[in-house]
């Protein structure tokens, strides 16, 4: 087998250790991730607090609901099918429990009316077995009392077959806990902060007895009942043997915020939470708390979140107050600050919280991200990233975008030290977000290609990163075909006009696409729409090259600065020069291909957009080189960088078992001989194996009807030497394992 490509593995000149807590996982509220799937409660709207939704009348009765009651009146009954159906097990057990007035009846049936389990219930609180006769995805409960008026509360119907002390639905705990993770980040995300702070995550509301917890309407359109709350995470963690990182809302959520003169009891709050977790049970008022649910001994919570998604002054002011309370009462603790529009200056920042959504080429773009990154500054967490563009709801190019980012992730181990794919979970029966690792309806689960490469990163970690160089085909010149095409102005969040747009000092017409467009009486163009989002006018020769773009602009309100077109190929295709992006703090260029942006500098130009004020500005295209101009002042002088390569590695070695993992994303449709050296890694035994997740196209995905059509397969691997040549198949990532005769703690760089 001739090779094509070349990868040589440098043992002799090992680079960092892996963080021992490098791959986690991010559980939020998010697509009924907890209630109506990880939290095993079957039964939706059991403390009655949305009136009687989600449980019909039949047979005549009339339902009313009254604080956490429900009267029924005859004849008939009411049943309720929980959450997109009531999924059982033929001979599993479940436990109904609930007070009722006057007996009853409750019954287990399918959709077709089969009686699948009865049971009587007497007046008073109750718990009886039901133990399904046969299986069914969608079964629903019906209750008939035999008297009438009827009233019931607290009802509640859970598995007996959970997994863990955290009593989680078993089969989606079961694809967690496959995935070993390192760190369990919780509870959110926007679940955190909520639309508004009445509507935040309140954790000590949490606690207790689930029937007596109050929930909350969430971010995501419907009621959480906190059922896996504070302490089920803290056990869930356990269980996982997986670091907990508990994130605190900081006073801030997407609407208002906490003045500052009350932030006393905001920064309590994450203080109780420390307490909480890691207070001693006999003479803290916390650690009592929790030795009362039933865990005297700590969790050992040694990792806060401050805030999600926050920045701007208001951030900056209130990370400081609870930076410092933290570290003053615990210092063990390491904090996590936000990069949300900028990063805070107020207090020290630890470890800093990075998110990306993009598309495939993004993250295969972004691969070599950290490779320069600045070693004297803080950590980095990566808390959310996911293909989300160009995705289907899962497909393996999304999967083989996040895994060549993951090699540049684990390659700079030093300065990346936690990463997170997001989001966890999804119901598909209310797909808030897509698309998602873990797939599940009231009786299925499966994972998506994302959650496999997830998992084979984090089962196949290392703990030392060995240099390698990657020698791959050369990629088809797109650079001139790329540096052509039309212009256009645009907005974001922002109220801006244009005027004098010329190329080569001719007037060029544009033509308005998304947003409220208007011609200005001095011939310009303004786009009054301030809350919308790319709203654009373009126009020029789509195959024009080598030109001078010139305009004048002027903000007159909203959040941002410009947007300025230059070599736009298309919607999803072109450059543009980003003034006060960001919420006016910088100026970037920014690159789309195939609707995916990435920014061109790093690091970028800070500065913003004055609202009222006509500015000069000047874009020059010479080729790939492309200069731009405000007001005269050259800003940014950047070269086209070649396009990415679909080839990405990274090696590291298992000091416990000596074992070289070669990790190799190709993610291109053609196969690739790569020929492999080894130098200075010890002695092979020259066996091995290979694990590979592949499909037979990019767009492939995983489904109920097919959910293991695209698993990673592992096979034997022989003729391991100092030089052997790998065959990778198109469309794939590959794991190889190959086994040496010494192992052992070896010098890292760090």
């Amino acid at each position: 087998m001739q090779a094509d490509l070349t990868l040589t593995v440098d043992g002799a000149h090992p680079g960092p250790r892996l963080s021992p807590i490098l791959h986690g996982i991010f559980f939020e509220e998010i697509n009924h991730a907890g209630d109506g799937g990880l939290y095993p409660e079957k039964l939706r709207n059991r403390d009655f607090a949305e009136n009687a939704a989600y449980w019909e009348a039949f047979g005549g009765a009339k339902l009313a609901a009254s604080g956490s009651a429900l009267t029924l009146t005859g004849p008939g009954g009411v049943r309720t099918e929980g959450y997109w159906g009531i999924g059982v097990e033929r001979g599993k057990k479940l436990i109904l429990s609930l007070e009722t007035t006057q007996p009853l009846a409750a019954t287990l049936v399918s959709p077709q009316g089969a009686v699948l389990v009865r049971a009587s219930i007497k007046p008073g609180k109750n718990a009886v077995a039901l133990t399904p006769s046969a299986s069914c995805p969608d079964a629903r409960l019906e209750l008939r009392p035999t008297a009438f008026p009827a009233v019931l509360k607290n009802p509640s119907l859970l598995p007996t077959d959970t997994l863990g002390k955290a009593k989680l639905r078993k089969d989606l705990a079961g694809l967690v806990a496959g995935m070993k993770p390192s760190f369990v980040r919780f509870p959110g995300g926007c679940f955190v902060e909520g639309d508004t702070l009445a509507q935040r995550f309140n954790w000590k509301l949490s606690l207790g007895e689930p029937s007596q917890r109050a929930g909350n309407r969430c971010i995501w359109g419907y009621k959480a009942t906190n059922g896996l709350g504070y302490h089920e995470y803290l056990q869930w963690c356990e269980d996982l043997k997986a670091e907990p990182l508990f994130v605190v809302n900081c006073g801030m959520s997407h609407k208002d915020t906490t003045p500052l003169s009350q932030m006393d009891g905001v920064v309590q709050d994450a203080l109780d939470a420390l307490e909480y977790a890691n207070g001693a049970p006999n003479t803290t008022k916390w650690g009592a708390e929790r030795a009362k649910n039933g865990h005297p001994k700590p969790f050992g919570l040694k990792l806060i979140e401050i805030g999600n998604e926050n920045g701007g002054p208001r951030y900056n002011e209130r990370y400081k107050l609870l930076f410092d309370a933290i570290k003053k009462k615990h210092p063990y603790v390491r904090t996590i600050a936000n990069d949300w529009g900028g990063l805070p200056t107020s207090a020290p920042i630890e470890i800093v919280d990075e998110h990306y959504y993009n598309n495939p080429q993004f993250f295969f773009e972004q691969a070599n991200r950290y490779d320069r990154y600045d070693r004297s500054k803080h950590k980095v967490y990566v808390g959310e990233y996911a293909v989300t563009q160009g995705c289907g709801e899962g497909n393996l190019i999304a999967a083989l975008g996040e895994a060549a980012f993951i090699t540049g992730i684990e390659r700079n181990s030093d300065v990346v030290v936690m990463a997170s794919y997001a989001p966890l979970f999804v119901n598909a029966n209310d797909r808030k977000w897509n698309p998602d690792a873990i797939v599940f309806n009231s009786s299925q689960a499966f994972g998506t290609p994302s959650f496999w490469v997830q998992q084979l990163f984090s089962t196949n970690r290392g703990d030392v990163v060995l240099p390698t160089t990657l020698t791959a085909p050369a990629v088809r010149d797109t650079l001139s075909a790329e540096a052509k095409g039309g212009v256009g102005v645009g907005t974001w969040r922002t109220d801006a006009e244009y005027k004098d747009i010329e190329v080569n000092g001719q007037s060029v017409p544009l033509k308005p696409e998304q947003g409220r467009w208007e011609k200005t009486a001095d011939g310009g163009l303004r786009q009054s729409n301030a809350q919308g989002e790319n709203f654009r006018a373009i126009g020029g020769d789509p195959n024009a090259a080598n030109y001078t773009l010139t305009l004048k602009a002027k903000k007159n309100g909203g959040d941002e600065g410009f947007l300025v077109l230059f070599y736009n190929r298309s919607a999803g295709d072109f450059l543009w020069w980003n003034l006060g992006g960001w919420g006016n703090t910088r100026h970037e260029i920014e690159r789309s291909i195939g609707g995916g942006k990435s920014a061109l500098l790093r690091p970028s130009v800070q500065g913003k957009i004055e609202t009222g004020r006509w500015y000069n500005i000047k874009v020059e295209c010479q080729g790939t080189r492309i200069k731009c101009y405000l007001d005269g002042k050259l800003m940014h002088d950047v070269t086209l960088p070649p396009p990415s390569s679909p080839m990405h590695a990274v090696t590291t070695r298992d000091e416990k078992t000596g074992d070289i993992l070669v990790k190799l994303v190709n993610g291109g449709k053609s196969a690739h001989a790569a020929g492999i050296t080894l130098n200075n890694i010890g002695k092979l035994t020259g066996k091995g194996s290979v694990t590979v997740l592949t499909g037979s196209g990019p767009l492939e995905e995983n489904s109920f009807a097919q959910p293991t059509k695209i698993t990673p397969v592992t096979k034997p691997l022989t003729g391991v030497a100092a030089r052997f040549t790998y065959q990778a198949p198109p469309y794939s990532v590959s794991i190889l394992r190959l086994k040496t005769t010494s192992s052992g703690r070896i010098p890292a760089a760090d």
